[in-house]
């Protein structure tokens, strides 16, 4: 073999080792889907259901973020507690018993609602008891699956008990003026509709 050929052969080499590389950027960044929510978490309101999820009984506050893409879930909050001030779904102030705690909740997990679609339910995770969590999983979201809502809080494999806290449905969709979401009078004893899940702390 000559040396021009041998370097030919080298060369061709490495533009096909630049090219091969180059469609792996390509795929990486086809997969890679742009955020579908992401922002701020918001503590919830009591008497407040949102797509059939009751708020907790008690108002909760976290400092956090979220964010969705069409595979990945990341949301993670520091000090989801249930506040010194602040008003139970019963219209009575917050017990002092419960302020600056997590009720003894030492779990959580998110559904992923859905304007058009079933819900995603996430594996639970540990909250602490100064009320740190982080969800980091891996999603399927429904094909065509539109204005997506996070929201945190105690549950089962079949859904949440009750939210705690959630992106930022209110600006983003305009739920308040929907009827996804219900609002009961203070003290009622049932929710817009007779279909919510059933609250908690």
């Amino acid at each position: 073999m000559s040396l021009k050929t041998r370097d030919f052969k080298i060369g061709v080499a490495a533009l096909a080792t630049v090219a091969v590389a180059s469609l792996g950027i390509v795929a990486y960044a086809t997969t890679s889907s742009k955020p579908m929510v992401s922002g701020a978490l918001f503590g919830n309101i009591p008497n407040i259901t949102v797509r059939g999820v009751q708020a907790g009984a008690a108002p909760w506050i976290v400092k956090g973020h979220v964010k969705l893409t069409q595979n990945h879930l990341w949301a993670t909050g520091k000090w989801l507690l249930v506040p010194k001030v602040g008003y139970m779904a019963t219209g009575q102030p917050v017990p002092k018993v419960i302020q600056d705690t997590t009720v003894g909740v030492t779990s959580i997990e998110a559904e992923i609602t859905f304007a058009n679609a079933k819900p995603v339910i996430t594996a639970p995770v540990t909250l602490s008891k100064n009320g740190d969590f982080t969800i980091n999983a891996a999603v399927t979201l429904p094909k065509g699956a539109a204005q997506p809502v996070v929201l945190i809080g105690p549950g089962t494999s079949k859904g949440l008990k009750a939210w705690f806290a959630s992106s930022n449905f209110l600006f983003d969709y305009g739920l308040a003026n929907s009827s996804t979401m219900s609002m009961k009078s203070s003290g009622s004893g049932s929710s817009s509709g007779g279909s919510s899940k059933s609250s908690g702390y």
